[in-house]
Parts: C-alpha cells; structure tokens; sequence
C-alpha cells in the first residue's frame, strides 16, 4: 500500500531539483516522532513568490503520479504568506491526509524560528538550499506578558461559576454545558497549559494527553465527562477545587 514514507520520498526527489522551490519540512507528529497508524502528513515548503501556481503544481503533479487525489480542499489561511491544501490519495489509509503548507520565500524568517530540542513544535527537514529552517533557544520571559494575560482571564472564569449554577437550577442542560465548558473546563486546561506548556498556553486540548501528566490527564478526563444537570452540578465545585490547586501551583511556580 502506498505510505505516507513513498509520499514523502517521491516529494523530495521531485522538488529538491526545481530551482524556485527552498525547502521542504515536515512538522507535526513525524517531527517529533510520535507518528503512529492514524497520523496525517504535515508538509511544508518554501517556493519563491512568483512561483506561486509552478509550485502548487510541481507538487500536485507528484501526488497524482502516485494515486489520483480523491479529495482536495483549499483554505484560507490568515497568514498573507502562507498557502494552504488538503489531500487525500486514493488507494491509502483513511488516516492519511495530507496538509500540505506552502510558504512564499519573502516570509520573514523570524516568524517561524524553531526552539532548540522541542518536543512539541519540532521540524524534520527534507532539504533546505537556503537556510530557511533556524533554531533559538526556548526563552519563556518571552510569554510572560501574554501568560498573565490568559492568567487573569482564567481567574475572572473561575469567580463566573454563578453563570453555570444558573442555568442548573432553570433545568436548561444545553446552556448549562455551554457555560461549563467556558467557565469550568476552560480555565482549568488554561492552568495546566501555563503550568506545563507555556511556550505553547493556547493550545487548548490539541495533543495535551501528551504534555501533560497521567494524573492530570486522568482528572482533567473526569471533568469532561458530563451527561447531565446532575453531572455538572456534581462536579462544578471539585472543579473550583481543583482550580485553586493549580492557581497556587502556577503562582509558586512563577516567583
């Protein structure tokens, strides 16, 4: 069966020759060699601005000379010097979806600076004919400002559980599960991200399974698991708890 490793050979043999094309890079779970049986690619290049529709089909080229491309989709991406597809391959696993970024070369290079031994935003270079692809060290005084931040915000959440409590004693499930996850769950996964990922507090639950402890996990997963007026008035105070736990670990941790 064709591999996300074919792909990504058949890429690198294709593009390194081309002479607007800079770099390619693979981020995500194969950079920081977690890759397992559902994982997507993530895949990036670096094209010189004028190339734009040469470089989109230099790689679209290589895809359908493996399998033809049964599902293709365009985002917008915010960035103005970013570009961004989705793709699927006929003929490969489900799991393997391929989000292929592409990056004009007049990106400034500051932007996306990787930090030295990161294991969670990590990069796996293919080829790079330009030294697009730099290191620094992980300097965390760089997020104080912006981690107090989502600090105070997460302190204004946790004196709202009065919004919560509310919509519990109206007997409204779906306001009341609304309001939990933004006033109760929210600012715990915010505490936990300031504790142990810093670099990275607005991640929210993408892969947090992974940087946070077991133990953690595990209470964070008790607290997610809601199916009623009951389950929510439940827990909601054990979360208040909690919450003032990881404050003071958060506030020991920042002296």
């Amino acid at each position: 069966m064709l591999n996300k490793n074919i792909i990504i050979n058949k890429l690198h043999e294709a593009l390194e020759p081309l002479p607007y094309i800079y770099a390619l890079w693979l981020e995500g779970a194969d950079a920081v060699g977690t890759a397992d049986e559902y994982s997507d690619i993530d895949i990036w290049v670096d094209f010189e601005d004028e190339y734009e529709e040469k470089a989109y089909e230099a790689v679209e080229n290589v895809l359908t000379e493996l399998s033809a491309i049964d599902y293709k989709y365009v985002m917008r991406h915010d960035h103005p010097k970013i570009r961004q597809r989705i793709y699927h391959l006929a003929g490969t696993s489900k799991y393997l979806m391929i989000d292929f970024c592409w990056q004009l070369h007049s990106r400034p290079k500051e932007e996306y600076v990787y930090y030295e031994n990161d294991s969670i935003e990590a990069v796996k270079v293919v080829f790079d004919k330009d030294n697009i692809i730099s290191h620094k060290p992980l300097d965390l005084s760089e997020f104080e400002k912006w981690n107090q931040s989502r600090f105070e915000e997460a302190k204004y959440c946790r004196m709202q559980h009065i919004r919560v409590e509310k919509y519990v004693h109206r007997g409204q499930y779906l306001e009341a599960y609304a309001y939990y996850n933004r006033y109760v769950l929210e600012p715990l996964i915010v505490l936990l991200r300031l504790i142990y990922t810093p670099a990275y507090a607005n991640y929210y639950l993408i892969h947090i399974s992974q940087h946070i402890p077991v133990s953690e996990r595990n209470r964070l997963e008790y607290f997610t698991q809601i199916g009623s007026l009951d389950d929510i008035a439940e827990k909601m105070p054990q979360a208040g708890q909690w919450f003032d736990e990881l404050f003071e670990k958060f506030d020991e941790k920042s002296d």
